[in-house]
Parts: structure tokens; sequence; C-alpha cells
């Protein structure tokens, strides 16, 4: 089981935003420059997903005292593997996405470089961004939301990131941003045990998803303004279940306003790529799996 273990600790249901936003860019990159999609792009998306599992190892590692507070499955609580496992997971994942970056060009390894430091800091103290206010949010936003889908552009060119359009990263960078704020509302009374300072652990809740509105609001508007129909859709019915979410304050609530947006464009990335689909079901078909037997309980859900 200990393979096992260390395949789900790397959380690979987590992945699915990553792997969503850079299929959505590259379907807009490739539908503007009529190429086709290729093995550097599953390459890039290897790269992603072990750069975004090492991250997922070492939160771990400096989150246990607030994961064990919040009730999340924890391995490490349970003994199912060490913290000399996981920061080797760290070490090997972080390794191996950085040399798949550096075989394909200069300007991947330096915009995977970036999301390797930032992944890096968000844990480890001192830096330790993620329990820092404002810190959090914009390593999350810039990461996740604009750094992945300048990932696409094989070489960043005037030329190429016009076919990419920089409305892409601008809008992922806002909705990764909102949907940030929404996760960190079910762990606020574990971080301020804990003594750390998300902005859900230190502002009330209808100010977090007040940001979150003003941010969804920010990229609907990119959208609109890029002609991006289905980004806009996605984006106004993120911002109906923030609103939802608001009005009448849950837990479930606040889960299904974070959830529901990536499940969309997972869907929507899905429309675009039916293989990744077909991938994306099997995988939540062996999680559910695994956690039923090792866990006993049932994930992934959407409350």
């Amino acid at each position: 089981m200990k393979w096992l273990d260390l395949l789900f600790a790397a959380r690979p249901l987590l992945h699915l935003p990553v792997w969503s936003v850079y299929l959505v860019s590259l379907h807009y990159h490739l539908d503007l420059s009529g190429e086709t999609a290729g093995i550097r792009d599953l390459l890039v998306m290897i790269c992603l997903s072990l750069l975004s599992a090492g991250t997922y190892y070492l939160n771990q590692v400096y989150d246990r005292e607030s994961d064990r507070i919040n009730g999340k499955l924890a391995f490490l609580e349970r003994g199912y593997l060490t913290e000399r496992e996981l920061l080797g997971g760290f070490l090997v994942a972080s390794t191996a996405g950085l040399l798949i970056a550096s075989s394909i060009s200069f300007v991947l390894m330096v915009v995977v470089s970036q999301l390797f430091v930032l992944g890096y800091l968000y844990s480890v103290p001192p830096f330790r961004l993620k329990d820092r206010p404002f810190w959090g949010l914009v390593a999350n936003a810039y990461a996740y939301g604009f750094l992945v889908p300048l990932t696409v552009m094989p070489d960043l060119t005037e030329h190429n990131a016009g076919l990419l359009g920089w409305d892409s990263p601008v809008y992922f960078a806002l909705a990764v941003g909102s949907i940030y704020l929404l996760t960190t509302l079910p762990d606020r009374e574990g971080d301020r045990a804990t003594g750390k300072r998300t902005l859900a652990a230190i502002w009330p809740g209808w100010a977090v998803k007040g940001l979150a509105m003003v941010l969804m609001a920010g990229a609907i508007a990119v959208a609109v303004r890029s002609g991006l129909k289905e980004l806009t859709v996605i984006g106004s019915i993120a911002l109906l279940f923030i609103l939802l979410a608001a009005w009448k304050s849950s837990q479930t609530g606040d889960l299904l306003a974070a959830k529901l947006p990536i499940l969309l464009l997972t869907l929507l990335a899905g429309w675009y790529f039916p293989v990744y689909l077909v991938f994306v079901l099997v995988l939540i078909l062996l999680t559910r799996v695994y956690y039923s037997r090792r866990f006993n309980v049932v994930y992934p859900r959407i409350t």
C-alpha cells in the first residue's frame, strides 16, 4: 500500500484545476494557431502535475497540526506515511518536473521554476505564504491562474503571446483567486487555533465572500471583453453561487461555491479534449475505491 499511499497523498484530484486551466488555455491557443495538440502538451501537463504533487507533499508536512484539527484525512496522523517519505516525495517529484521542463525549453523552465519556488515558499517557514492574509491569495492566483496558462506557449514572443491572448491568464488569475478564498472558509477554525492568518481566519465570512465576488466579477468582465463565451458562462454561474453562499451562509454552500466552478471548467476541458474526461472519470472511480478501503470514507464528494 505504500506506493498507493504516496500516489494519493499527492492529492491527484486537486490537480484537476491545474490540468483544466492548462487544457482550456491550450484549446484557445490551438484554435487561433491552427496547430494540434502533441507530445509536448502531454509532457507539460505531467510536469505541472509533478510540481503540484511536490507542493502537496510539502504542505502536509508543515500543516500537520491544522490538518488534524480540521479533520482532514492525514496520511501522517494515521501512520501511513512518514515526514521523511513525504519530503522525499517532494524532492523526487519537483526534480522530475524541473528536468522535464528544462528538456522542453528554457522559457518553460523559467515559468515552471516560479511554480516550484512559490510552492516551497507557500508552506515552509519562515515564509509560509499560505498563512499570510494577502500573500496566500496572490501566490495561488499568480501560480495557478497566471503561470499555468503561460506554459501553453512554446516561446514568449510577441506572435505567440498574441495567439494565447494575455486575457486568458488574467481571467484565470482572478477566477483562481476567487475560488481560493472560498476554499479557506471551511478551514478557518483550525487555522485560527494554530495561529494561521489566512483571510478567512482574520476576516468575517461575509468579507471573504465579498472579495471573492469582486474577483469573480473581474474575471467575467475580462471574459466578456475578450469574447470568451464559455468562460463567461462559467464565471457567471460561479458568481451566482458565491452570492447564494453569502446570502445564506453554510459550510455546504461555501463548498459548493468553491467546487462547482472547478467541475464546470473540468467538463469544458473534457468537451475540448474527450480523452481527458475519460481520464478524470477513471481517476475519480479509483480515488473513491482507495479512500473507501483505506479511510472508510466517501471521497470525492461535492459537499
